[in-house]
């Protein structure tokens, strides 16, 4: 997968372990990842990528934003101006969850585990769709992501494949088709856990 493809830089890691990683950023409110966003962080010093998923987003606050809480007020008449600006224009604090699924070396992806995580400071970048399309063509991905116990795990499987679905829609697949293999892997995966996987089904459903 290569790391030249066009895509949002979101910030720099703030720290890291093998099993995910926190990312400090300060970008207009537009352009924040949602839960359940792919993004890639430089590994190996550039020769591989690992891949992970979004999974909780905080903002943080500043003296500026501390003074504008305690200050703002509706009957301001430049209130609603204030408000977009701060929102749309002025980068606001934020902290960025990341769990791993796995990583990347060239054009050959591996799920799970990657063979460290990202240094601290590294640029972490928004997969693009084609990224997303080739990390989720199968559902092996998810097995990393079942396995871990810091995320919100059963949420972010069913937002991931609900937007990984659309990415497979073609002449030959439909939406429900990918949705149908992807039920099948949770199937065998889950098989001792039935009710995670029948409250997982539900939400697919």
């Amino acid at each position: 997968m290569s790391s030249k493809t066009a895509t949002l830089t979101i910030g720099n890691v703030l720290r890291s372990d093998i099993r995910g990683f926190v990312v400090a950023s300060r970008i207009p409110e537009p352009d924040v990842p949602t839960f359940g966003t792919f993004v890639r962080a430089p590994i190996q010093q550039g020769n591989a990528h690992l891949i992970g998923l979004v999974y909780d987003i905080r903002l943080q606050d500043d003296p500026f934003l501390r003074d504008l809480a305690v200050s703002a007020a509706e009957s301001d008449p430049d209130f609603a101006e204030v408000i977009r600006d701060q929102r749309e224009v002025r980068a606001v604090p934020v902290e960025i969850s990341v769990v791993a699924v796995g990583y990347t070396r060239g054009d050959e992806i591996a799920y799970g585990l990657p063979p460290q995580p990202p240094m601290i400071l590294h640029r972490i970048q928004v997969c693009s769709k084609e990224e997303a399309r080739r990390i989720t063509a199968k559902p092996d991905f998810l097995r990393p992501l079942l396995d871990n116990r810091d995320a919100p795990v059963d949420e972010l499987v069913v937002r991931v494949l609900q937007r990984a679905a659309p990415l497979h829609s073609t002449s030959s697949t439909t939406r429900e088709d990918y949705l149908l293999q992807a039920s099948r892997y949770l199937a065998r995966f889950l098989a001792r856990e039935p009710l995670r996987l029948e409250t997982i089904l539900r939400q697919l459903a």
